[in-house]
């Protein structure tokens, strides 16, 4: 047994923890929203000009809002690490429309098989979110060698493409 966890160890990385919640914000990319993110309510507003448009409960790691000031996109709380005991249900990306949840999209359809995550010293690594493109476009890098682009307003799949996961 020690022979075999033995195995594994050179080719782990090594996982650093994440920082505690802490305020923040994330704009869209035309800068005309913000998503104003308190991590002492735990909440989130949007705002333009100052002025809060909308706001929800929740406090996130990782938050990409649209030019629209509608939509916010939401990647998983472990960033692209997943615990041990992750389950093909866990959530890796939510979809949001002034704070209504509009999909949730599970690790399921994100990766195709787990025997590919990748072992790290203390998780599994399932790949990366990217962020909004030029297009409206939600986009994931997997450890699987392919990137995801995902439709803002429904949190629908749109196309999957191979391209080499920087490791």
């Amino acid at each position: 047994m020690l022979t075999a966890a033995g195995l594994a160890v050179p080719h782990a990385k090594a996982d650093a923890p994440l920082p505690p919640p802490q305020d923040k914000t994330v704009c869209s990319q035309n800068g005309a929203f913000c998503a104003v993110m308190d991590a002492g309510s735990v909440r989130t507003n949007v705002v333009k000009d100052g002025k809060v448009l909308w706001s929800m409960p929740g406090w996130f790691r990782d938050a990409h809002l649209a030019d629209d000031g509608e939509h916010l996109v939401v990647g998983y709380q472990g960033l692209g690490l997943l615990q041990w005991d992750y389950r093909p249900q866990t959530t890796l990306i939510t979809f949001w429309r002034r704070g209504r949840l509009l999909r949730r999209v599970p690790l399921s359809e994100v990766i195709e098989d787990t025997d590919n995550l990748e072992l790290t010293v203390s998780h599994f690594r399932w790949g990366r979110t990217l962020g909004i493109d030029g297009q409206g476009r939600f986009l994931v890098h997997t450890v699987e060698d392919r990137r995801m682009a995902f439709d803002i307003e429904s949190g629908k799949l749109l196309e999957a493409w191979p391209a080499p996961f920087d490791r």
